[in-house]
């Protein structure tokens, strides 16, 4: 055994999402140009049939006897497809949990980045932020103004890559690959916004460059998840390399 911390014994992991207990979300779902959207998809992922973006911010605070697990977690995708199969593409998951980072990169090549997150609810008065370097690049703003009927489980699914850069500083030392998780969503309540969405220009997290064309649904919901994760195989690091670095 050994003496010091440095050294431990390898421990299988199951993954942190599979399964996720009922969270307070502010979700924003917008329409925008479809060109846009195709341009910021690797191969082998193809463009949906509707220029669809999703914003949302998630509050996940949970109790494990004493222990208390606390972090707020955003979300920037857009509708994509993959052997006709659609799903979502994040470009974005900022969250202000440091640990959660690393492991979300390396293991699953989620694109996670450090950033600050507010998400309030006083009465119908919803509000969420996301700001990271001093700019809120995106605030959600409105009053709950009714309560929706609430969906079944449905099914879901995000496409992630995952990826070393190359020591050399062109191309990559490992992948890229494709990651697929499959979901199955379980709404509690659902209730419709009326309100905004801002996005502000930041250079490493260009949100802007997907200009909102129409709102077409802002919601504050809580639901659980049941997720399953999985790699799909390799794709072409030379199509892929120029959508790597938005990544960091």
């Amino acid at each position: 055994m050994s003496r010091t911390r440095w050294v431990q014994p390898p421990q299988a992991q199951d993954s942190p999402t599979k399964s996720v207990p009922v969270l307070p979300a502010l979700e924003v779902v917008y329409l925008t140009d479809p060109d846009l959207l195709a341009e910021v998809l690797p191969p082998p992922l193809t463009p949906p049939a509707a220029p669809r973006v999703h914003v949302r911010i998630t509050d996940i605070d949970l109790t494990f006897g004493e222990y208390r697990h606390k972090e707020l977690v955003g979300y920037f995708a857009v509708d994509a497809e993959h052997e006709g199969r659609p799903g979502e593409y994040p470009l974005l998951i900022p969250i202000d949990l440091e640990a959660a980072v690393a492991i979300s990169r390396e293991r699953f090549g989620e694109p996670k980045k450090l950033a600050d997150l507010e998400l309030t609810r006083d009465g119908d008065r919803v509000t969420g932020r996301i700001t990271r370097h001093g700019v809120t690049f995106v605030e959600i703003d409105g009053h709950v103004v009714e309560k929706l009927p609430t969906p079944e489980p449905y099914p879901a699914r995000q496409f992630w890559f995952k990826f070393l850069p190359a020591v050399s500083g062109s191309g990559f030392d490992a992948g890229p690959l494709l990651v697929r998780m499959e979901q199955v969503r379980k709404p509690e309540s659902v209730e419709r916004v009326d309100g905004k969405l801002v996005l502000r220009d930041l250079p490493d997290c260009p949100v802007v460059d997907l200009p909102v064309r129409e709102i077409v649904s802002i919601q504050w919901v809580r639901r659980a998840s049941d997720n399953t994760t999985e790699v799909v195989g390799p794709v072409d690091p030379e199509a892929f390399a120029p959508f790597a670095a938005a990544r960091y």
